[in-house]
């Protein structure tokens, strides 16, 4: 068995204040996700639409990590003073109500400085909540914890937290959008520690009254705390051919939760065991079974049967082409342009060949 490479997978890097840990796969739901495409939908099912709440006018949409995304901007950035927009997700999220919750989603900070919040639902006391600080990511919950992990402005990061008060413990995780670099996690120094209540929905782009600068999208609310092998999970789908959205990686949890077999996306989805379990959350080739996802310590996880995934070999993988322009004809790998047109190399002729904006920079094409 080899690791699967649609670019390639992650390898995690764990960096623990206390230990090493393994929460359960069971109690995880779906309960919010926002692609940001031009609304503040929440396409999981849920009707948790967000709102835009602290000075609407300075969000909009903009070129997001996945199709459009949503700016959040602050005028008088690192300053504080309640100058920048947020946009509030109607979930409680505090202790009392969720035990267990996890968060994030992707992030392109335009800058790191200052005290910014990226979600939060801090009202003063260090509640459950991911900011910024002295130049690091750092989780709160009863108290701050900076990773060590040092953002990078103009990127795309993937960054999580999960919290559980039945364990007391609060876990931040950071990666980037380059398929073959490696996850880090900190866990907090305080755990779940954040009792007092907290505001009542989650804010996007505040913590407390530090306001952040910023592109998010991909953004997620599970029920539960999600484990290594998940978290690692939702990124790589959506890095990897597949291109699977938290709902799809949702489904797949369920399926695995449940034993069962199912279809995603029109793919078969099985559960398998005797994975690799040492890079969580990893993908991998295996050969005519399929593509496995391992999914906990003991090696256990869900493999497709096998299919094609660029049936049209031209580099694209058919996931993307699908979700872009509903067909395998208008985008070709293999086409060198000049456009635009169907089938030309360029489709919207912007002078990056199609498999240019595939590969280098996730643009629309």
């Amino acid at each position: 068995m080899r690791q699967l490479n649609f670019h390639r997978f992650s390898n995690i890097f764990i960096v623990v204040a206390v230990f090493v840990f393994v929460p359960s796969l069971k109690g995880q739901s779906l309960l919010g996700y926002y692609p940001f495409e031009d609304s503040y939908d929440d396409v999981s099912g849920n009707d948790n639409t967000a709102v835009p709440t602290q000075n609407p006018d300075e969000v909009s949409f903009t070129d997001g990590f996945r199709g459009r995304g949503a700016d959040i901007n602050d005028p008088d950035a690192n300053g504080g003073g309640n100058t920048g927009g947020t946009i509030n997700i109607p979930i409680d999220a505090n202790p009392d109500v969720l035990e267990e919750v996890s968060f994030g989603g992707w992030v392109n900070l335009e800058t790191a400085e200052g005290f910014p919040g990226f979600m939060a639902i801090d009202n003063g006391g260090w509640d459950r909540g991911i900011n910024l600080h002295n130049l690091q990511w750092s989780i709160a919950s009863g108290g701050n914890t900076n990773s060590g992990i040092v953002p990078t402005p103009g990127s795309w990061e993937y960054v999580v937290a999960t919290f559980s008060k039945l364990e007391n413990r609060a876990i931040l995780y950071v990666g980037d959008a380059v398929a073959d670099t490696i996850i880090s996690s900190t866990i907090s120094s305080s755990g779940d520690g954040g009792n007092a209540p907290g505001e009542l929905e989650i804010e996007i782009g505040r913590y407390d009254n530090q306001d952040l600068d910023a592109i998010v999208d991909d953004i997620f609310v599970f029920s539960g705390e999600l484990s290594i092998h998940q978290v690692n999970a939702i990124r790589n789908l959506r890095l990897s051919g597949l291109d699977y959205s938290p709902v799809q990686a949702a489904e797949l949890f369920t399926l695995f939760d449940d034993d069962d077999a199912g279809e995603v996306t029109g793919i078969t989805w099985s559960p398998v065991s005797g994975l690799d379990p040492e890079n969580p959350g990893a993908l991998s080739d295996l050969g005519d079974e399929g593509i496995g996802l391992v999914l906990d310590d003991l090696g256990n996880g869900m493999a497709t049967d096998k299919f094609d995934l660029d049936a049209d070999n031209d580099g694209i993988p058919d996931a993307w082409e699908e979700a872009l322009v509903d067909n395998l004809d208008d985008l070709n790998g293999n086409g060198a342009g000049p456009g635009p047109g169907s089938g030309t190399g360029d489709f919207d002729g912007d002078g990056l060949t199609d498999i240019d904006e595939y590969e280098e920079t996730k643009t629309d094409p």
